[in-house]
């Protein structure tokens, strides 16, 4: 904290040190350095003298790299102080020269640059397999102000298909469901197959797995008219968890969150340690899959009281010890506030706070997790039909009573109650340290790790380059 309040004025320190020097007998790559110095220390005015000095030089020593990079200098310092179309003017004047370096990574980066100014980013497809259904991501990816990529998601979709079930009427809409969402992305958002991802998720593969099947349900569900250069990747559960923990949890966060994401087919999550590790935190269950183990121990047509009592019964002789062992050496991601995710996480915040349809981070307590489970149980017909007219205005009320009716058509009360109760028993065991700790659900979360797998891959792209 105190390098923070510092580092401005060792900054300028540096740069007035060099400023002592008259600039006109500076080497022009010292100039560079310290024009970069004075931007990322916001002295505007000097920083733009600095640049076009360093440029001045360039052109007179016939040396293009350091134009390259006066100019590039220029078009970040424009961008910063809002002159878009000088800002634009500059990285083209960048992006010429460095290409006819040959420097191809740089000038891509640059371009990136330019894009961001002008507003303009690239679409990136994800289409998600997974065990309850498909979903289709498209995400527009601009390059902000800072450097850093930024992300704009322009639409989310899904398919239910219930492709764990592994059947032939499961695997045909799994794959009109792909053939339906890769038709949209060609036709209606017009993305190149280079930015389009199709990716079978842990959950599923976790069940394919089982029977040797990934690469056969891979093949049966294909379109037939799919780009041979876009393959059907799958992804392990640890990978998902560190992809998910990326496309959630804010950077300035993340070492000081976790993240989980109770999903159908199995839950998973992670932080990062002292090592600047990740660590991940799976299990090989999640609601869905919980439900069928459930109802594998009844016969005949249970009762609710059947489903609570059955599920209470599993947690306590054997998955109850599951979870303890899970977190046992786990002390620093008790101790973290978690962002925490997933389609029963959804319907909690749906049904116990329909007031913040609005919010994108929706925080709950270790109390509303005790009470929905209590309320699917006791109150559920109350609780998937509330009353918002003095809680929230008609428009507001009008769109959480929608997303009520998605929750509800989504998930029946026996599907809301054993995955109450798996969610329930996964947040008494990470709360056993740090009891105050806050749970936050980001609305964004049911895209995270695909748009992690999306930066991911845009990252290896640049590093790829740069190696080549």
């Amino acid at each position: 904290m105190l390098l923070k309040k510092f580092l401005p004025v060792i900054l300028l320190f540096v740069v007035c040190s060099a400023a002592a020097q008259p600039i006109k007998t500076q080497p022009t790559s010292r100039i560079l350095k310290t024009a970069t110095s004075l931007l990322e220390a916001q002295q505007f005015e000097a920083a733009e003298e600095y640049f076009t000095k360093a440029l001045q030089n360039a052109i007179a020593t016939k040396s293009s790299y350091y134009q390259a990079q006066a100019y590039e200098g220029l078009g970040n310092l424009y961008s910063k102080t809002s002159q878009q179309a000088r800002a634009v003017e500059a990285y083209q004047k960048s992006i010429k020269l460095y290409k006819a370096l040959g420097m191809t990574v740089v000038a891509d980066v640059v371009n990136s640059l330019l894009k961001g100014v002008q507003g303009i980013g690239d679409l990136y497809a994800g289409v998600e397999i997974g065990a309850k259904g498909i979903k289709l991501s498209v995400i527009e990816v601009k390059m902000g102000k800072n450097g850093t990529n930024e992300y704009e998601l322009k639409t989310d979709t899904s398919i239910n298909t219930d492709a764990a079930a592994l059947s032939y009427q499961s695997e045909k809409e799994t794959h009109d469901a792909i053939t339906f969402f890769y038709d949209q992305i060609r036709k209606r958002y017009q993305i190149p197959s280079s930015r389009i991802h199709i990716v079978i998720s842990s959950g599923l593969k976790q069940e394919l797995d089982r029977y040797n099947k990934v690469e056969y349900f891979a093949n049966v569900v294909r379109p037939k008219d799919l780009d041979p250069n876009i393959r059907i990747r799958y992804i392990t559960v640890d990978e998902e968890a560190e992809l998910s923990f990326k496309g959630i949890v804010p950077a300035i966060n993340r070492l000081n969150s976790n993240q989980l994401d109770v999903g159908s087919g199995n839950t998973k999550g992670g932080y990062i340690n002292g090592n600047r590790s990740f660590i991940p935190v799976t299990f090989p269950l999640g609601t869905k899959s919980f439900q069928r183990l459930v109802e594998a121990h009844m016969t005949g047509n249970p009762k609710i009281e059947d489903y609570l009592q059955t599920a209470e019964k599993i947690i306590a002789d054997s998955l109850g010890r599951v979870m303890v062992y899970q977190f046992m050496d786990k002390k620093d991601f008790k101790s973290k506030d978690i962002y925490i995710s997933g389609g029963i996480v959804w319907c909690m915040a749906s049904l116990m706070h329909p007031e913040t349809i609005r919010q994108n981070h929706v925080e709950l307590s270790r109390q509303d997790f005790a009470d929905f489970r209590k309320l699917i149980f006791s109150s559920y017909d109350s609780l998937v039909k509330p009353d918002l007219r003095r809680m929230m205005n008609a428009e507001d009320a009008k769109a959480s009573l929608a997303n009520i009716k998605r929750v509800v058509n989504t998930y029946d009360q026996k599907a809301l109650l054993s995955g109450a109760i798996w969610l329930d028993e996964l947040i008494d065991q990470v709360n056993t340290v740090n009891p105050g700790k806050k749970f936050i659900f980001p609305r964004y979360a049911y895209v995270g790790w695909i748009s992690g797998y999306i930066m991911d891959k845009i990252s290896k792209k640049y590093t790829e380059l740069a190696v080549n």
